[in-house]
């Protein structure tokens, strides 16, 4: 059975870090914003416009202790990845889930950050959610907004989709 992450609620801190790819500070300042505006704190990693002379965000190490630092820290009820693109596949295995597997909480993101939703799933059992990150809420608000939104409070969202000839039907043996 896979363990839900407590849903956050308002003045919960969103820690913002960049365990992968680099991501320009600025372009933070909208998401942060709207972080704020739905009632959340947030807390701004080091990672986050911070550069090792190549295309990540900082040193493996750098990325790594910031990673860990986060998912530690009992007041961060949730880390919002800058930006994917490569880096956590360097740093995954050097991660130390006993304090998280203890007090669980979202990690959001996509793209790179798909390595750590594969491990919290399959090895953890804990949910994660596969869903925008930082750089994507410079799109202003939308429906992909407004869905992570309500994941991340808890609030159940209908989703539909029009009917398509080519939609089949799975049958129940797989």
């Amino acid at each position: 059975m896979i363990k839900i992450p407590p849903y956050l609620k308002k003045g919960d801190t969103i820690g913002i870090t960049c365990p992968a790819g680099y991501l320009d500070k600025a372009k933070t300042k909208t998401c942060i914003e709207t972080l704020q505006k739905w009632g959340f704190e947030v807390m701004v990693g080091k990672t986050v416009g911070s550069s090792s002379d190549n295309y990540f965000s900082g040193s493996d190490e750098q990325r790594l202790n910031e990673l860990q630092a986060m998912l530690d820290d009992e007041t961060i009820k949730a880390i919002l990845c800058g930006r994917g693109g490569y880096g956590v596949g360097r740093i995954i295995d050097s991660i130390d889930f006993s304090q998280f597997k203890r007090n669980p909480k979202w990690i959001i993101g996509f793209s790179d950050i798909t390595v750590l939703h594969c491990h919290l799933n399959s090895k953890l059992k804990i949910a994660s959610l596969h869903a925008p990150m930082a750089s994507a809420f410079n799109d202003g608000e939308n429906i992909f907004l407004q869905s992570f939104h309500n994941a991340i409070i808890g609030k159940k969202t209908k989703y539909s989709c029009d009917k398509h000839p080519l939609n089949k039907k799975r049958n129940s043996n797989g």
